[in-house]
């Protein structure tokens, strides 16, 4: 068997593949054995078919099958052992492939090949700006007051007041106000402040246990999750239809005391950071707030950096062949037409895909197993094992062997695993970008930076 490869343009190449009879013929008499000894054919007992109706039956196809195997295993071994690095993957020259299952007993094929353009990439030179949300006084007063509540502590006041949670019974009525027979009826929670309209908000300020309070709650919570989950109904579609009103009985108040701003929540928020007054405590909160919309400034930044990377880093591309090839893998989802008319879009994906193979080699950028399961194992203790104070060294232990199972059996989620390893890898791209391209950071409020993001859409 010979591979040779003989270039047809900068970045093109046809592959020969010859393939003489000895190099199959072992195989194929082999097979062709054991297809006999397998055989149960009318006339002969098991296995006592005379080879000549053995071959006469299978040797064609199998021949084929032995062959085209060959083929492939050689190209392949030859593209990894001769280090060719190519585009998409070979697509069969059918112009120059003349194949005679029949009558031929030597071989020869031919690929056409795409191959990768040499370039390099000076991340120094590209200028990009990276926002940084500033939080409003609002946003973080609210933020605050969130960790306050977070915090704080549970008491059963006589009356209701913004910022409570009521539990009670919804009963669906007609016009009248009186109970619709074969309506809803449920028992419930509303937390006040959910309640959309300050008219209705108004109707639940005051009451206490025992009230009775008349309203809409298509008017109340506008959006559907906040609906069903008040009316406890599952189907959408039945929400959606649900416009009738609702008499809710208040059984019970729940309100949680906001912690006072002092030394023990500093500590309970920030274990460890040694915060001192209000001032470094806001100030801690706003770094955190600002936090929680990294993922879309990072997502910002990359977006538009990749555009100027792909401007500033020129290279050509085998354009006729990826045509041909994006078509090919498409399965026939994609006519010839309609990858000429999108291939702009294709042409900036393809370089794209080159552009981060090239920075994952250049700057090393490696998500390990180790690092998903670290991933993991910070979200299960987030949000299911938190640290509790005054733990004993054996409950410690127990806990952590729990974290690491759950984190274990995560990791055999595949979906799940390829997710979180496609964030990492983007966390550690972006990092990268940040540290070696000219960055210079801006701060903007959460209005402006919804503006940019609405107009680099439009482009």
């Amino acid at each position: 068997m010979k591979v040779t490869k003989e270039n047809t343009g900068n970045l093109t190449a046809v592959l020969r593949i010859d393939i003489a009879q000895e190099d199959y013929t072992p195989k194929l008499e082999e097979q062709l054995k054991s297809y006999r000894r397998k055989a149960n054919v009318p006339g002969f007992r098991p296995g006592q078919a005379p080879i000549g109706m053995i071959k006469k039956m299978y040797e064609i196809p199998l021949r084929a099958e032995i062959i085209e195997k060959a083929m492939s295993d050689a190209m392949y071994d030859y593209i990894d052992t001769e280090k060719v690095r190519i585009l998409g993957y070979p697509l069969a020259n059918e112009e120059k492939t003349v194949i005679d299952w029949n009558n031929q007993k030597e071989f020869t094929f031919y690929f056409d090949i795409a191959l990768e353009p040499e370039f390099d990439i000076n991340l120094e030179n590209i200028e990009e700006t990276y926002y940084e949300i500033e939080p409003s006084e609002e946003m973080l007063d609210n933020f605050v007051i969130d960790i306050q509540r977070r915090f704080g502590q549970f008491s059963s006041p006589e009356s209701i007041e913004e910022g409570d949670m009521v539990y009670g019974e919804i009963i669906e009525v007609d016009e009248e106000g009186n109970v619709k027979e074969g309506g809803i009826k449920e028992q419930t929670s509303i937390f006040i402040d959910k309640i959309a309209q300050k008219t209705i908000q108004k109707k639940f300020i005051g009451k206490q246990k025992d009230s009775e309070i008349i309203f809409n709650p298509s008017k109340a919570f506008p959006k559907v999750e906040d609906k069903a989950l008040v009316l406890r109904i599952k189907d959408k579609e039945a929400v959606n239809e649900f416009n009738s009103d609702v008499k809710f009985i208040v059984s019970s108040i729940n309100r949680v005391v906001l912690h006072e701003l002092n030394e023990e929540l500093f500590e309970k928020a920030y274990k460890g950071a040694e915060i001192k007054t209000p001032e470094e405590f806001r100030q801690r909160a706003k770094e955190d707030l600002s936090q929680t919309y990294k993922r879309e400034t990072d997502t910002f930044f990359t977006n538009e950096l990749t555009k100027k990377i792909i401007e500033q880093t020129p290279f050509d591309l085998p354009d006729e062949f990826m045509k041909r090839w994006i078509a090919s893998n498409s399965q026939g989802k994609l006519s010839e037409e309609e990858v000429q008319n999108n291939y702009q879009q294709y042409q900036e994906s393809l370089k794209w895909q080159l552009i981060e193979s090239k920075l994952t080699e250049k700057y090393s950028i490696e998500v390990t197993k180790e690092d998903i399961k670290g991933y993991l194992k910070e979200a299960v203790i987030k949000n299911y094992f938190p640290t509790l104070e005054d733990q004993t060294p054996e409950q410690e232990k127990e806990r952590m062997e729990a974290i690491e199972g759950i984190a274990e059996n995560m990791l055999k989620n595949q979906e799940q695993t390829k997710q979180v390893y496609e964030y990492l890898y983007d966390q550690k791209l972006t990092s990268i970008l940040l540290e070696k391209s000219k960055t210079t950071k801006k701060s903007v409020s959460i209005e402006e930076f919804t503006e940019l993001i609405q107009n680099q859409t439009k482009k």
